[in-house]
């Protein structure tokens, strides 16, 4: 089978480009956002005032890249594929397939998710994380849909085997957000041992006084998985502006086998065993208060935390390897 990739070249995107690697003998690249992402600029023109402007210019420089057809399109950048562009890709491929781990039907990114909203139709199955999305999909027309739970990575968020020193008690990796600052804020005043890593912390009006907990900056699967792994405690927030139930962090973190504490919502009670798989919290002093028992009772962290990792690959079996087969079987017709 011949596949063509769309997506970024980093992240949980580069993981599903190695799965499909290992699944299919050809398949290639193209990375839209190499277009605009070096113009500061362009980046926040396409965000906040509006996509179409570039419309023409991504679509000219997707076709440039495209020098053969394929059985399967898979793609990860939706945002910068508008209807012009997927009507010439559906001219040179099978079968298109958009898997989403965002909520494109809200306003919480602005304005990114317009182009893919007018090529949303074409898809032969766009791959949702939430029943949220699923409900507001209909809303759109859209019949073209598949729920399922996000994935982890069997290679990307696989721990070592080497022994590894647990000098991290509690850990979040994860994008600011102001109600994060919040919570953490009061985590760190309760006197939490919190170690912070992810983008636009510095954004928060009380960023002084959490300052010395967090790193900043971009962090890559590898260094991910090696932060998780060094962590007794890992924690899970949901995005709210999201609407979100569940999140990737969920499966990444279980699978790496540390121990989640995670907010509690319906569904995730639903899949995870509360204080046999996964420790479930309402308010940042429930959270601060597991944490801290936790921290002390090593012998239950540990039963937990390899409770957690069995559910996720051995019985929920929600890999990237195991969905992308999933949505290939579905929009080739195979049993």
């Amino acid at each position: 089978m011949k596949v063509l990739f769309i997506g970024k070249k980093f992240g949980n995107s580069y993981l599903q480009f190695l799965t499909l690697k290992k699944l299919y003998k050809t398949v290639d690249k193209i990375d839209p956002t190499e277009s605009i992402v070096k113009y500061k600029l362009f980046i926040q023109i396409f965000y906040k005032i509006s996509p179409r402007i570039f419309e023409p210019f991504l679509k000219r420089y997707v076709i440039s890249k495209i020098k053969k057809n394929y059985d399967l399109i898979y793609v990860n950048s939706a945002e910068f594929i508008g209807k012009g562009t997927i009507i010439y890709l559906k001219k040179i491929s099978k079968k298109i397939i958009f898997n989403c781990n965002d909520n494109p039907f809200i306003s919480r990114d602005n304005k990114r998710w317009i182009l893919f909203l007018s090529a949303a139709k074409y898809y032969d199955l766009i791959v949702f994380q939430h029943k949220s999305r699923m409900a507001l999909s209909k809303k759109f027309g859209l019949k073209n849909t598949l729920l399922t739970m996000p994935p982890y990575d069997e290679y990307g968020h696989k721990p070592t085997k080497k022994k590894i020193k647990k000098n991290i008690k509690v850990i979040f990796v994860g994008t600011w957000f102001p109600e994060r600052g919040f919570f953490f804020l009061k985590l760190i005043q309760l006197g939490l041992d919190i170690r912070i890593f992810g983008n636009k912390w510095d954004k928060d009006p009380n960023y002084k006084l959490i300052k010395s907990k967090i790193k900043l900056g971009h962090v890559d699967y590898k260094n991910y998985t090696r932060l998780i792994q060094r962590s007794e405690i890992a924690i899970s927030l949901f995005s709210k502006g999201n609407v979100d139930v569940i999140t990737n962090r969920v499966p990444e973190i279980t699978a790496i086998g540390t121990f989640l504490c995670s907010e509690g919502t319906t569904f995730m009670k639903k899949n995870y065993l509360e204080n046999k798989e996964v420790v479930y919290f309402n308010t940042p002093e429930e959270c601060y208060s597991k944490c801290i028992f936790y921290l002390k009772n090593k012998i239950l962290q540990k039963k937990i935390a390899n409770k957690g990792k069995i559910k996720t690959t051995k019985i929920l079996k929600i890999s990237n390897y195991q969905l992308i087969k999933k949505m290939v079987n579905i929009v080739f017709e195979k049993k």
